[in-house]
């Protein structure tokens, strides 16, 4: 398997990647639409997989390509028809373009599984290379003329959708669509009708690359632009693979680049580019793991400081659960760095390590004033501050529920690697206790 076979099977991949992904997650009034181009990339992954398939067939393989050579024109073919779809289908004369497309696919299929001479005088399978002898007469001119038109049209139906838009946003996220189709259809139209006829053959595989820049354009103008309605669940599926698809494709022409200059060898074996193609796989897949355990970890070390984004998307995770107590003030004393955190409800004390206090004590804490409504901190007296210097314990909050109600407490013991108790800390605190009360259900059963 060759750097371009890699190359547009990874572009195949991320076309019905982001168009399932789009389909599957589109709102219902958008989903006629994102069936569409969910078939659009499959039909437009059909041509790429064809074209990558047929480059790389071996001198004996002449059985298998004229099935594959019908799958070019074929999956080019259709390809277009579903994007006449996806761009014009709303109105009346864009139903009319795709039942127009769909009648000439038919003649198409019919001409070339019972004439293929009309359009192909022959093949040529060497190891110089794989080409296609195609017939300069008017089936091959009407198959030019059938992608130019429906890419035109289809093009200046988004532009007239882009125009018509209320939504400055929707107007963006058509403009940046059809750049994406523009430098697509330039390109394949270059590469795959032109050169083809009258230059030469090898290079159609430039038309299936530059798919990619369809599909990232569709993807970037759904998720900074929302051009439609897709669940925010589908738009992380959606990012994820782009992100990752897209690093693979990079990863390997970077690797491409500097193997070849290093080792002067024009091409790779197929077993590296395999090799390293499925390693840059695994890692990209491992990376989200790699990451979680990568910020967990500045998270413990960095004591001078707190990550607070971290901790906030941890209690957000642990927010429909029913959370230990004990682990939670673990957690919490490890990330945000004091030696001890506990909480105290129903009378009874949950604490990040095991914590010496007698009854009289925990109610001298329990029957503390209430905090302010504007703050979640309460002030002892001068009894309880001698209790509380004495247990190590430095700050004491109030946990309140949604209603504003108090249902328990939050005691904090010395910060790690300062000797007094910081503004800083007490604001830090502040920001996350309000989630950490959301956690924290005192009507729930809570696990001992």
């Amino acid at each position: 398997m060759s750097l371009i076979s890699i190359l547009v099977f990874a572009v195949a991949a991320l076309a019905v990647v982001s168009g399932l992904s789009a389909f599957v997650g589109a709102a219902k009034h958008d989903r006629v639409r994102m069936a569409w181009f969910f078939a659009t990339m499959l039909f437009g992954a059909v041509w790429g997989i064809s074209i990558a398939v047929f480059l790389g067939l071996p001198a004996q393989s002449d059985h298998l390509a004229p099935t594959v050579i019908a799958g070019i024109y074929l999956g080019g073919a259709l390809m277009m028809l579903c994007l006449a779809g996806y761009g014009c289908w709303n109105s009346f004369p864009g139903k009319i373009l795709v039942g127009a497309s769909l009648v000439y696919v038919a003649v198409l299929t019919m001409m070339v599984s019972s004439k293929p001479e009309l359009m192909f005088e022959g093949f040529t399978l060497t190891s110089r290379g794989n080409s296609v002898q195609l017939v300069n007469g008017w089936a091959y001119w009407t198959y030019g003329a059938y992608f130019a038109i429906d890419t035109g049209i289809v093009w200046l139906s988004i532009l007239k959708h882009a125009k018509n838009a209320r939504s400055k946003r929707v107007r963006q996220g058509d403009y940046v669509l059809l750049r994406g189709l523009a430098v697509t259809g330039i390109l394949a139209g270059i590469f795959d009708v032109v050169m083809p006829l009258f230059v030469r053959y090898d290079l159609i595989w430039m038309g299936p690359l530059a798919l990619s820049t369809t599909a990232i354009a569709f993807c970037y103008a759904l998720l900074r632009f929302r051009i439609v309605s897709i669940e925010s669940r589908w738009l992380k599926v959606i990012s994820a693979a782009m992100l990752m698809i897209c690093g693979a494709i990079v990863y390997m022409l970077i690797f491409y680049i500097i193997f070849t200059a290093l080792f002067k060898i024009p091409n790779p074996s197929a077993s590296v580019l395999v090799l390293n193609f499925l390693m840059i796989v695994i890692v990209l897949l491992l990376m989200p793991v790699i990451n979680e355990l990568g910020t967990a970890m500045r998270s413990l070390i960095s004591v001078g400081q707190v990550d607070i984004a971290y901790v906030i998307k941890k209690l957000n995770r642990l927010a429909s659960k029913n959370v230990d107590l004990r682990d939670l003030a673990g957690f919490l004393a490890d990330h945000l760095h004091f030696a001890y955190i506990g909480f105290i409800i129903n009378g009874k004390l949950y604490g990040s390590k095991a914590f010496a206090v007698s009854s009289d004590e925990l109610k001298q804490i329990t029957s503390m004033k209430a905090a302010p409504r504007s703050d979640a901190w309460q002030e002892p007296n001068k009894t309880t501050q001698k209790t509380l210097d004495e247990l190590g314990i430095k700050a004491v909050a109030e946990l309140r529920n949604a209603k504003g109600k108090p249902f328990g407490q939050i005691v904090v013991g010395q910060p790690l690697g300062k000797k007094t108790f910081e503004r800083r800390d007490l604001i830090q605190l502040e920001m996350i206790i309000n989630l950490v009360a959301t956690v924290i259900d005192s009507e729930k059963h809570i696990r001992a």
